[in-house]
């Protein structure tokens, strides 16, 4: 009865994936000390990190058919569904993920292939 009664009182909302996505996940570049050496500075290797997260989850988001505008829910949620270590979503990397999206869908030379 106390489950029962947990979910009624659980807010309900929309989410992307709950599973892995359909079209794959894109590779994850090397992480910003592997890319740009040892003396990479903390605001670099942040910066670095945070949009290879956020391509590589705009790369999936767009293969698997998502597109803008996309609440930050959904896209805090596609990229904990893609399981990148030590990524957590904060509005920039919210921000970087839509500017991604934003330039796959305006490429016309950019399709998706299965």
């Amino acid at each position: 009865m106390l489950r029962t009664l947990r979910r009624a009182l659980r807010s309900a909302r929309l989410l992307v994936p709950a599973r892995r996505f359909t079209a794959g996940i894109a590779a994850l570049p090397p992480t910003a000390r592997e890319a740009l050496g040892i003396d990479v500075t903390a605001g670099e290797a942040i910066a670095y990190n945070r949009v290879r997260v956020a391509t590589a989850t705009a790369v999936a988001l767009y293969r698997d058919g998502h597109t803008l505008p996309m609440p930050d829910d959904d896209l805090d949620d596609a990229v904990r569904a893609l399981d990148f270590p030590f990524s957590a979503p904060s509005p920039e990397t919210r921000a970087s993920i839509r500017a991604a999206l934003a330039v796959l869908e305006a490429d016309s030379t950019i399709t998706v292939t299965h």
